[in-house]
């Protein structure tokens, strides 16, 4: 394998997917800087989408290396059987033969391949089987629960050269596959994110006086993220202050089979929801909104008075949590995980207990009487100085200089 360190160095970056959430947000802040840090990355992307088209418009090179679909929709969470087995064995072996022709393909236009750098549990494994490569797993989820746990902290031991976790808490919960994953956190891009006056458009297309205050939610609707305790919560917000609204902003983007069928549950939900202690249910769907994912997520916070965070189980980073901080806008989110490095108590944000609803609705009350912007401006600042963008593409790319080095393999 070639160590030289003349020239820039060759790192495929393999991602599970081609859609624009906080992972694939991420991997396209690296891929857009790394030139200047003397890496050639080529992104190979499971199918065409919207990460595509925002890596050629930032002139990163990106290539499909087809994934079958049936790949594509198993989740861990859905449960392991035969079938299953089956199915990621054959996708797996597909794909891989995929990559490798995508690979040899940037190999003839420029500086050779050195490092597959995956992103995502499919493609640590379909990574795996692509030889000749230094492989570096970027590791921004926790291992899965149960006998999978075990599974995967055995093949994080063997299969990766090396790893960057996105977190302390996600480094933690994978030390056990040998040397500790570099930790990296997030950034988010500081000239897209950062505070800027309300325009009321949000308002406008809800329909809504300028003069309403919004909660905000931007979370793929996916059940752990929690919206169905933030909607319980709300309800006692709604009935003690008449003129917030919760604004849910999202939808079911990935390709898994796991979550279909949480968005109609949601909406059933929003549908039954009602102020507490009245006879006659009025519903409050005419004060909980929903809107669509956005793929300029910067133009929807300075909309936000607040935005919460409430995922049900420890949440690995949470990108919602410094992009809102970075536009000026203070958080409440999950005290797990993640936002325990990113908020400080009182200071740029509220931590609150997961699942604790009453908790959450106590804060939501509180938060809202207090001076937001001046939390937020300290929320801006802490964001500026420990989460750019900038900073994240340069610890990323002198991670995986050293992990593709002589000697320096995890």
């Amino acid at each position: 394998m070639p160590t030289s360190t003349d020239g820039p160095l060759g790192v495929a970056c393999l991602s599970v997917s081609a859609e624009l959430g906080g992972s694939e947000w991420s991997l396209l802040d690296f891929a857009s800087r790394a030139s200047d840090h003397g890496i050639r990355p080529v992104v190979l992307l499971p199918r065409h989408g919207p990460l595509e088209d925002a890596l050629r418009t930032a002139g990163v090179e990106a290539a499909v290396a087809p994934a079958p679909d049936s790949l594509l929709q198993l989740s861990q969470r859905a449960g392991v059987q035969g079938g299953t087995v089956f199915a990621l064995v054959a996708g797996l072996r597909a794909w891989s033969t995929a990559i490798r022709r995508a690979l040899a393909s940037a190999d003839a236009d420029g500086p050779a391949i050195r490092v597959l750098y995956s992103n995502g549990f499919k493609a640590h494994l379909a990574g795996a089987l692509v030889p000749g490569l230094t492989r570096v797993w970027h590791l921004r989820e926790f291992p899965p629960g149960g006998v999978l746990q075990l599974v995967w902290r055995s093949l994080a031991r063997v299969l990766p050269d090396g790893a960057i976790a996105n977190s302390g808490a996600t480094a933690d919960a994978w030390a056990m596959m040998g040397a500790r994953p570099i930790v990296v956190h997030n950034g988010v891009d500081l000239d897209r994110f950062h505070p800027s006056a309300k325009t009321y458009w949000l308002h406008d297309q809800l329909g809504l006086p300028h003069d309403v205050r919004l909660i905000g939610m931007p979370a793929v609707f996916a059940r752990w993220k929690g919206h169905l305790l933030v909607v319980e919560a709300f309800e006692r917000v709604a009935a003690q202050l008449p003129n917030v609204h919760l604004v849910l902003v999202g939808g079911p983007i990935y390709d898994t089979v796991a979550e279909r069928g949480y968005a109609e549950e949601l909406v059933g939900r929003v549908r039954r929801s009602s102020l507490p202690g009245i006879t006659e249910p009025r519903p409050l769907t005419d004060r909980i909104h929903f809107v669509r994912h956005q793929s300029e997520p910067w133009r929807l916070y300075p909309e936000f008075d607040l935005v919460v965070h409430f995922s049900t189980r420890a949440e690995p980073f949470g990108r919602v949590v410094v992009e809102a901080m970075a536009c000026g806008v203070p958080v409440i989110a999950s005290r797990a995980g993640g936002p325990l490095e990113i908020v400080q108590e009182g200071l740029t944000g509220w931590l609150v207990a997961p699942g604790d609803v009453t908790g959450l609705a106590g804060r939501l009350v509180e938060a809202l009487r207090l001076d937001l912007p001046a939390f937020g401006r300290r929320a801006c600042q802490d964001a500026e100085q420990r989460f750019d963008a900038d900073r994240y593409a340069t610890e990323v790319s002198a991670a995986l200089r050293s992990l593709a080095a002589p000697g320096q393999q995890a």
